[in-house]
């Protein structure tokens, strides 16, 4: 099954934060996957904490990327801040410093790499599976789409984000 990806960039403003968080959760959707709220708010969180510290303590513009196969969902942020992204120890009245325990706690898997002049955060989530039929009607969208517009299949794999 090939992998679906999506990608988008942001200029690197805070405001720009929740419709990249929305942007996500709406894109998962459109590839027939059945969220459940759970899921998606748990997609919002990681999506949001990425961004959020991509935007916060990255430079520059901040790449958003997207890889969907069957049951599971990579989001991989790049910023050009090549800074270790650090976790820190909240105490009980801090109102930040919990973000990427949290996406630590949500995910799969996690991590970052070095990237050209930055680095890449990224989240590995599971996903509920796509009934055949819904997937099937998504891929025949993707591929008519490519085919129409010359585009070629990327042969991304999930294994992308932890190279």
């Amino acid at each position: 099954m090939p992998t679906l990806v999506h990608r988008f960039v942001l200029a690197g403003g805070e405001r720009e934060v929740f419709l990249a968080r929305r942007k996500v959760v709406d894109k998962v959707r459109k590839w027939g996957v059945p969220l459940d709220d759970e899921t998606a708010d748990a997609i919002r969180l990681i999506a949001s904490e990425l961004i959020t510290n991509a935007v916060v303590h990255g430079e520059g513009p901040v790449a958003v990327a997207l890889y969907h196969r069957p049951g599971r969902l990579v989001i991989d942020v790049m910023d050009d801040n090549p800074a270790v992204p650090q976790t820190s120890c909240a105490r009980t009245e801090d109102e930040s410093g919990r973000g990427l325990a949290l996406v630590e706690l949500l995910a799969l898997r996690c991590g970052w790499v070095p990237a050209d002049r930055g680095k890449r955060v990224w989240a590995e989530i599971e996903l509920p599976m796509a009934a055949p039929a819904i997937r099937a009607a998504v891929l025949r969208r993707l591929f008519a789409l490519r085919h129409k517009h010359g585009g070629v299949a990327e042969p991304e794999s999930l294994t992308l984000a932890v190279a």
